[in-house]
């Protein structure tokens, strides 16, 4: 599913990101939810939200915690209204927002739009892990962090070219 989101834009210092999805009919994730009338699932939504949100985390997180770097975790969805159903396919437009954030956690207001029309909206409280618990040489999370870290750079240049 991380081959939907294809662009990232993050703002650090403000605490902002936005990011852009396209999200097809036909991919083989929707084919048994409501194979007539393909429908974004808003489990999937807040997933690309928190794909937004996770980065944006991790920028803001050393700048304002004295340089501590740490890798996002999707602790909780505080809360989360899905405005409308979502057609597909769809192009999402999102936006994440620091509300609060501590060393340890980070809380982010995100939203989806799909053509200018609000149809998600929530909260979500990112746990903040310290980078050295998972980049250990001997730590199983190695690999996939590499590939986490390359596909983000990848969102990035996608939206910087924007």
């Amino acid at each position: 599913m991380f081959e939907l989101l294809r662009s990232l834009s993050i703002d650090a210092v403000a605490g902002r990101a936005t990011g852009e999805a396209f999200i097809p009919a036909g991919h083989p994730l929707f084919a048994d939810h409501f194979p007539a009338h393909a429908t974004l699932p808003g489990t999937l939504a807040m997933e690309l939200a928190a794909q937004v949100a996770g980065p944006l985390a991790e920028e803001v997180t050393p700048l304002r915690h004295g340089g501590r770097e740490r890798y996002a975790v999707l602790g909780m969805i505080r809360h989360a209204k899905f405005l409308r159903a979502v057609p597909l396919p769809a192009r999402l437009a999102l936006e994440a927002e620091v509300r609060r954030s501590d060393p340890s956690q980070v809380t982010v207001a995100v939203a989806a739009r799909v053509e200018e029309v609000l149809v998600l909206r929530g909260e979500l409280v990112l746990a903040m892990i310290e980078m050295t618990e998972m980049t250990e040489p001997a730590s199983e999370w190695s690999a996939a962090l590499a590939l986490r870290d390359q596909r983000v750079a990848r969102w990035k240049q996608a939206g910087e070219a924007r």
